[in-house]
C-alpha cells in the first residue's frame, strides 16, 4: 500500500492564507486614512529636523512659566490625566503660574480644539486672558474623546506645547 502524504498541500494552503491575510491588510488599512499629528502645530518633517531645538525651547519656557487646571474633575487613564467636559458649550480655564514676573499680555497663544483620531473637527480657539487665567470656550458637538492642543510663545526662544485631554460625559 502506498502511504499518502498532505504535507505539500499543507505548504500551499499556508502560501495562500498568507496572500489573502496580505490583501486583507490592505483593503482595510486603505479605509483609515492616516491623520498627521499636529501636536507642534507645524508639518512632520519640520518638527523631526528641529525637534531638539523645540525641546530647547519647552525647557526655557518651562523655567518662566507653569500651567495648572483648578478645580476641574478628572481621571487619570493609561497615565493621562483625563478632564470631563458637558457635550455643548465649555469654558475650559487653564492658571498660568508666572515664576519671573513676565507680561501675560505679550505671550502669543494659540489654542486647537481636536479630536484624537482624527483632524476632520479640528477647530481654533479663541483666547482670553483673565487675570492669571486663560479661558477658553468652545462648542463640542459629539460626545467622546477631544484634546486641547496649546502653543504659547514667550519670545522666538521660549515656546511652550501643552495637551490637555478632555472626555465628554456620558
Amino acid at each position: 500500500m502506498v502511504k499518502k502524504t498532505f504535507w505539500p498541500y499543507g505548504i500551499l494552503l499556508s502560501i495562500l492564507a498568507i496572500v489573502i491575510a496580505c490583501i486583507t491588510t490592505i483593503v482595510i488599512a486603505s479605509d483609515y486614512p492616516v491623520y498627521e499629528d499636529n501636536f507642534y502645530f507645524d508639518t512632520y518633517q519640520n518638527v523631526e529636523s528641529n525637534y531638539n531645538k523645540i525641546q530647547n525651547n519647552q525647557k526655557h519656557f518651562d523655567e518662566n512659566f507653569k500651567l495648572h487646571i483648578k478645580d476641574k474633575e478628572s481621571f487619570i487613564y493609561k497615565r493621562k490625566l483625563v478632564y470631563y467636559i458637558n457635550e455643548g458649550q465649555n469654558e475650559f480655564r487653564i492658571f498660568i503660574e508666572n515664576l519671573k514676573n513676565y507680561d501675560l499680555n505679550k505671550l502669543q497663544i494659540e489654542a486647537l480644539l481636536s479630536r484624537p483620531h482624527t483632524n476632520k473637527n479640528d477647530e481654533k480657539l479663541q483666547v482670553k486672558l483673565d487675570a492669571n487665567e486663560l479661558v477658553f470656550d468652545f462648542n463640542v458637538k459629539e460626545k467622546g474623546n477631544w484634546q486641547l492642543l496649546l502653543k504659547i510663545t514667550q519670545n522666538e526662544n521660549s515656546i511652550g506645547f501643552f495637551k490637555f485631554f478632555l472626555k465628554t460625559k456620558q
